[in-house]
């Protein structure tokens, strides 16, 4: 899953980073990351047993939680289709 910071965020990158390292304790990791001139970078393998849905919600939960808003997309790892957080229905 690749999450990717193009806009204005509360909260540091790595504030994320950890999040994401909290809520996927024993079943998913960040294993990479970076910050550009205009972008933070995010990569995250999680578990393939895991439900996709679920783990999309457990992203989206932690960036509200942030108060990262719309500044953040993500895009699983099965296709090439980005989500915002205002664009996720948790479907």
């Amino acid at each position: 899953m690749e999450i990717v910071v193009d806009g204005p965020i509360p909260v540091d990158r790595d504030d994320i980073e950890d999040g994401l390292t909290e809520v996927f304790e024993g079943t998913g990791e960040v294993v990479g990351a970076g910050t550009g001139e205009h972008f933070s970078h995010l990569d995250l393998e999680v578990d393939p047993s895991l439900d996709r849905t679920d783990v999309l919600n457990r992203v989206f939960s932690l960036l509200a939680a942030l108060g990262a808003g719309d500044s953040v997309r993500v895009r699983p790892g099965d296709g090439e289709t980005w989500y915002r957080p205002g664009e996720w229905s948790g479907a």
